[in-house]
């Protein structure tokens, strides 16, 4: 096999399995899964080339039928088109999206769409994608990798399952319910991945590759947990949502947590650093310091593994998934979005769930001279000073949550 690029759809879903035909590898997923007669929904395609060659492709969509044996059939689902073309340039990566309704004939129930695609190589070429992978990174805090922006470094765990028709299902339930007007059913392809991202991958692997000796020294626990903590309180400030004394305390122990998580192990570190030198190799950034390289381009990329981390932590403390993975991954990006852009941000997001896991972790990650027992009462007060807090219906779970955290530790 060539040379082995990074795998893109286990960025999009944690599915093990891929469908192949000849030269590619998809999988894809309704979104949402379940609607009334008369809505529409999406039927998110993800593709990705297995050669180093271009591919050109036709995609047939097998849409269910009402109707017995002895009964005339007539279709529950419809789309604009039902044929679809494409070409793939070598290694490329993308998302055909179509929109798809029910009709009048539609009963409720699962209904299975079927994906036949007939593929083409434009040459020979090599293999590029290996038939099945196993990810370096243990589920141990994170039930999904998928939009963390860790597959193309630690891999995807998958396997490919060559088939002829690949089948997708949506829950139709309820009664007819009219979008109102007519519904637009406009499919459309989008790149989402290129053999030219491979420059600035390659150049942060070989340079961390390189410094590894030097990195371990500069990023030991105390200068990570100094950067983690002046950075996120000049953030989290800029989003309307200044941190006390406590909080931004445990805000920075619970960066720091997640970081040295990756960087205590040689198997994982390329998770965390290889998306920031990435990040600022591109954008022409000086990567001389690591440290300011973590500030200036990293902290997105850390807070959003860190919020992700902190509800596998609360899920692993308490043995129970709390919120849904969906819901996980929204808060997550609504943070990491709302920081990184400067955008106010509600007080909930700061406890949910990231100050919530800090307070477990906060013992973990012990500062010279610090006594721990001080610094959580400053985090106690600290939140016994937000009244507003979880005040919302929808939020008491994660108040009650919290207040367990509290009662586990004073333990």
């Amino acid at each position: 096999m060539a040379v082995s690029y990074p795998d893109v759809i286990g960025e999009y879903t944690s599915t093990t399995e891929r469908f192949a035909v000849t030269g590619l590898q998809f999988t894809g997923y309704f979104e949402p899964t379940k609607i009334t007669p008369g809505k529409t929904t999406n039927l998110h395609l993800f593709l990705q080339s297995t050669l180093n060659v271009p591919i050109t492709a036709q995609l047939n969509l097998e849409l269910p039928q009402s109707g017995g044996f002895l009964q005339s059939k007539k279709p529950q689902l419809k789309t604009k088109e039902t044929i679809f073309n494409l070409k793939l340039a070598p290694a490329e990566a993308g998302l055909l999206t179509i929109p798809i309704t029910t009709t009048e004939y539609v009963k409720n129930g699962p209904l299975e769409v079927k994906v036949e695609i007939k593929s083409k190589p434009q040459g020979k070429g090599k293999r590029i994608r290996p038939q099945k992978s196993a990810s370096k990174l243990a589920n141990t805090f994170f039930p999904t990798m998928a939009d963390l922006n860790l597959v193309g470094t630690l891999g995807a765990t998958y396997e490919e399952r060559p088939v002829k028709k690949a089948p997708f299902t949506l829950t139709v339930s309820g009664k007819q319910n009219p979008e109102g007007r007519a519904p637009q059913l406009d499919s459309s392809y989008e790149t989402i991945w290129v053999e030219s991202n491979m420059q600035f991958f390659n150049q942060a692997v070989q340079e961390l590759n390189s410094r590894q000796v030097k990195l371990k020294d500069e990023m030991n626990v105390e200068p990570l947990y100094v950067n983690l903590y002046g950075e996120s309180v000049a953030r989290f400030s800029d989003a309307g949502l200044p941190m006390r004394i406590g909080e931004a305390i445990t805000m920075a122990k619970m960066l720091t947590y997640s970081c040295q998580y990756f960087l205590s192990s040689p198997k994982r570190q390329n998770g965390l650093l290889v998306p920031i030198w990435e990040r600022a190799l591109a954008a022409g950034g000086d990567t001389t310091d690591a440290l300011d390289v973590l500030r200036s381009y990293g902290f997105y990329h850390i807070l959003k593994l860190s919020t992700a981390m902190s509800f596998g932590i609360i899920s692993k403390t308490f043995k129970k998934q709390f919120w849904s993975i969906e819901e996980q991954q929204v808060v997550s990006n609504h943070i990491a979005d709302s920081i990184e852009t400067g955008q106010k941000i509600d007080l909930e997001f700061l406890y949910l769930p990231l100050l919530m896991a800090g307070t477990q972790i906060s013992s973990k990650v012990k500062l010279q001279g610090e006594n721990v027992s001080q610094t959580l009462a400053l985090m106690q007060a600290a939140r016994a000073a937000r009244t507003t807090l979880f005040i919302d219906e929808d939020m008491a779970q994660a108040d009650k949550v919290y207040d367990k955290i509290l009662k586990n530790i004073a333990k």
